[in-house]
């Protein structure tokens, strides 16, 4: 089995974007004050590229979450069926 990159990504954007709203971050303040590309941010809310995991460390930190509550936040995003049943 292995994971469906798609879903995770999307779980991870969808996280990411929810947290940055729900704490009233707007996107190019919360761009400009983190050292993060727009681009790179909107690529990565939208699920489109893998995120470096220094940018995923630094955006994580940046919300005011630690390591272990992203985890948590991205297991709850995850449907119960993520993982791909292709071998």
């Amino acid at each position: 089995m292995q994971y469906n990159d798609e879903i995770i990504l999307k779980a991870i954007g969808t996280v990411i974007s929810k947290e940055r709203k729900r704490r009233n971050l707007k996107f190019t303040i919360f761009c400009y004050e983190n050292d993060i590309s727009k681009t790179t941010l909107y690529m990565i809310e939208k699920g489109k590229i893998k995120p470096y995991v220094t940018n995923l460390l630094k955006i994580i930190n940046a919300l005011g979450l630690t390591f272990e509550e992203f985890g948590r936040l991205l297991d709850k995003e995850l449907p119960d069926d993520y993982i791909n049943s292709e071998e």
